[in-house]
């Protein structure tokens, strides 16, 4: 069965998303990245295969165009982390056990995020901080006072977000992870060569694996099918 959701945050904004539920025991609740929402790919599509395999799913919107919902230009990264930790702590009234699944930007919001109250997470090829805004095709637009990102449409963000994003401290965020984790990375993207560094330095269970001609957002002929495996080894 499939049911919207609505949440209000303590800002006055509400929170808009959808859980398809089997009355299933465990909820996978899927974070998204920058620019990303509920209804990209590898969430709308994971609602069936991972339904069929024992699992409730919950997929959710930082900003859309409804009804006093955020806007991007007024997120940040620690705006998603509060808003994810009001959805975790509304859903765990319901759900005893609670996977994390984060893609991108979506990964270091899951890792700023209080996860006390989570069985596992899983990471599809997360992003990292950087040092230039030009390093991700962007400049600072002094009329808007914000930036813009020139990602084939020009896609506006406020200071907050770039800042909080250029100044991410991965190795501060994988020392302090206590939850078992898993780690997928796009075979086509750099982002695992990124985080190699990282990774030694993580102290719980954890275990990572590349999808070869995988791209970022993994759009290959095949690739998602190969992602919600790995994902599925990890969390049954």
């Amino acid at each position: 069965m499939r049911k919207e959701i609505k949440l209000k945050t303590p800002d006055n904004h509400f929170i808009y998303g959808t859980i398809d539920s089997n009355k299933n025991q465990v909820l996978l609740l899927f974070v998204h990245g920058i620019t990303g929402n509920q209804n990209e790919h590898q969430y709308f599509n994971a609602v069936s295969f991972f339904t069929k395999k024992g699992f409730d799913i919950f997929r959710f919107d930082f900003y859309s165009d409804k009804k006093m919902a955020r806007s991007l230009t007024e997120s940040s990264i620690t705006s998603h982390s509060k808003d994810l930790e009001l959805i975790i702590y509304e859903l765990k009234k319901k759900y005893k056990k609670i996977i994390l699944i984060g893609h991108s930007l979506g990964a270091p919001v899951i890792l700023k995020t209080n996860l006390s109250s989570i069985l596992k997470i899983v990471l599809w090829d997360p992003t990292t901080g950087f040092k230039d805004i030009k390093d991700q095709e962007g400049e600072y637009c002094p009329i808007l006072d914000k930036y813009i990102l020139h990602w084939g449409i020009d896609i506006i963000v406020g200071k907050q977000m770039v800042e909080e994003w250029r100044s991410l401290d991965i190795n501060n965020l994988i020392e302090k992870l206590s939850i078992p984790c898993k780690f997928i990375f796009a075979g086509n993207y750099n982002n695992n060569e990124i985080w190699q560094p990282f990774l030694n330095n993580i102290k719980v269970i954890n275990e990572s694996i590349i999808i070869d001609g995988a791209s970022h957002c993994f759009i290959e002929e095949g690739v998602e099918e190969k992602l919600f495996e790995e994902t599925l080894k990890w969390i049954e």
